[in-house]
């Protein structure tokens, strides 16, 4: 059994609907997406599931998700991209201020860093970032920053870990039905193919906005 998309569409309609009847917000909400699955062993560390998922469309966030380790050459293009970049001697005094750092993992969801600087970044930094699942990414030689950048403002993380329920966002209520429809089809179809007996895993989807209430998708 899946789910159409026009059936996606449909619930995700409906969640911005009961969202809008509530109150009027004073920020733009994010559209969730929660995924909840049955029949996995969560007991048996293989099925705790952490892999990323790209989606077609961007996810709505008006700035970029990420953050970059770099010295030289690419410190300066992240910089003239409006990246914010940090260099060795930033990663040595970010170790003497771990709430600053912590602030940093929760702003941005990617670290980005050229090779030199992983082993750095791991060393001074490794404590708070690693267990939070922000160690960087490794940036390749000769990269065109922005187009690796883009890459990852349209990828997010599906993360499985005490209980069977995937919780992430597919955009912004600004965004149309359709893109978000897509962004949350992208999600699905990763999932299925990382589990045992595919879409038979997934229980329900719903959809909401922050704020707002759950709608359940109805499915084929």
């Amino acid at each position: 059994m899946s789910y159409s998309p026009n059936q996606l569409e449909t619930a995700i309609s409906e969640a911005k609907l009961k969202s809008t009847e509530r109150k009027q917000r004073k920020f733009v909400e994010t559209v969730e997406l929660s995924i909840g699955l049955r029949d996995i062993d969560l007991k048996n560390p293989a099925n705790r599931i952490n892999i990323e998922a790209l989606v077609p469309n961007d996810l709505g966030g008006s700035t970029s998700s990420v953050a970059v380790f770099a010295d030289g050459d690419i410190a300066i293009k992240s910089k003239e991209s409006g990246l914010p970049t940090f260099g060795k001697d930033d990663i040595e005094q970010l170790s003497k201020e771990p709430k600053r750092v912590k602030n940093l993992a929760n702003d941005y969801e990617y670290f980005l860093a050229e090779p030199p600087l992983m082993a750095i970044v791991a060393r001074f930094l490794g404590k708070i970032l690693g267990p939070r699942g922000k160690m960087p990414k490794p940036l390749p030689p000769r990269v065109e920053i922005d187009k690796f950048v883009e890459r990852y403002n349209r990828t997010v993380k599906l993360r499985i870990k005490a209980t069977p329920v995937i919780n992430v966002k597919v955009g912004k209520v600004t965004q149309s039905n359709k893109k978000l429809a897509e962004n949350a089809n992208a999600i699905l179809q990763t999932l299925t193919t990382k589990l045992p007996k595919g879409a038979q895993h997934i229980r329900a989807i719903h959809f909401k906005t922050t704020m707002g209430p759950s709608v359940k998708a109805e499915r084929n």
